[in-house]
C-alpha cells in the first residue's frame, strides 16, 4: 500500500507545518494501518515512525508494534531519559537494560553500541539471537532478533529487484510517484507469480516475465490459462 501526502499550506496538517517531523510519519503510518485495526498484526517501524504515542494508539486498535528507536530521530516523548543515554561503565556484547510501562518494553542492546527498540508485541524476558559470520552468536532480546529478521526483507528486496525499478527522469513529482508505484506493483507480481502454479509450469526470470508482462499489455502476445 503507498500512500502519497498531498496536501499543502501552513495548516496543521500542511507540509509546512509536519515536513521532517514525527507528525507527518505517525500520519502516514496510521493512514498504511487503516486496515490492520483488530488483525494482531506487528507492525515493524524504522526511527522516524517509532514513538510512544503512537504504539499506544496502535495497541488500543488491536495493532502491535516492534521499532528501532533512536534519540535524534524519533518521538522520544514519555520515555525515561536514563534509558536514552548510555550507561558511563562499558558494556559486553549482547548485554541490554529493560524499562517497562503496561505491555510496552523499551530494549537498550549493546553491540558494538547502543541499539533501543521499542515494542509491545514480545516479551522482554524471551531471549532470541543474532547469528554474526565472524562473531557468531550474540544473545539479545527476542524482539531484536525479531526485528533483525524483518529488517532483512527490505534487504532482500532491494538486492534482487532494484534494478528492475523503472528508470525516469520526471517533470513532475506525480510522474516520479507513477513510475514508483508501477515498478513496486510489477516487482510484486513476479513475486506472486512465483508462488503460484503457473511458476511450475514455466519458471520465467524477472526480465522474462516483465517481457511479457509488457507484451500482454500491448497485445502482442495470447495468454493461456497456464500464464
Amino acid at each position: 500500500k503507498i500512500y502519497v501526502h498531498l496536501k499543502e499550506g501552513s495548516g496543521a496538517d500542511g507540509l509546512d507545518a509536519l515536513k521532517n517531523k514525527p507528525q507527518l510519519h505517525s500520519m502516514v503510518a496510521k493512514s498504511l494501518c487503516q486496515n490492520a485495526s483488530g488483525k494482531n498484526y506487528i507492525v515493524f517501524t524504522g526511527p522516524s515512525i517509532t514513538s510512544l504515542n503512537l504504539f499506544e494508539e496502535f495497541e488500543k486498535q488491536g495493532i502491535y508494534c516492534c521499532g528501532l528507536l533512536s534519540t535524534r530521530k524519533s518521538d522520544c516523548t514519555g520515555l525515561p531519559p536514563s534509558m536514552l543515554s548510555n550507561p558511563e561503565t562499558p558494556q559486553a556484547r549482547g548485554q541490554y537494560r529493560i524499562r517497562m510501562k503496561g505491555n510496552m518494553s523499551l530494549i537498550c542492546w549493546y553491540n558494538k553500541g547502543h541499539f533501543r527498540f521499542l515494542t509491545n508485541a514480545y516479551s522482554p524476558i524471551q531471549q532470541g539471537v543474532i547469528i554474526k559470520r565472524k562473531s557468531g552468536e550474540i544473545p539479545c532480546p527476542l524482539a531484536v532478533e525479531a526485528f533483525a529478521a524483518h529488517l532483512s526483507y527490505i534487504c532482500k528486496y532491494d538486492d534482487k529487484y532494484s534494478k528492475y525499478f523503472i528508470s525516469h527522469k520526471p517533470n513532475k513529482t506525480w510522474q516520479q510517484v507513477f513510475w514508483f508505484a508501477i515498478s513496486i506493483a510489477i516487482n510484486n507480481a513476479y513475486i506472486l507469480y512465483k508462488m503460484s502454479e503457473a511458476y511450475h509450469v514455466t519458471r520465467y526470470s524477472r526480465a522474462q516475465f516483465g517481457e511479457r508482462l509488457v507484451k500482454e499489455l500491448l497485445g502482442l502476445e495470447d495468454t493461456s490459462p497456464s500464464h
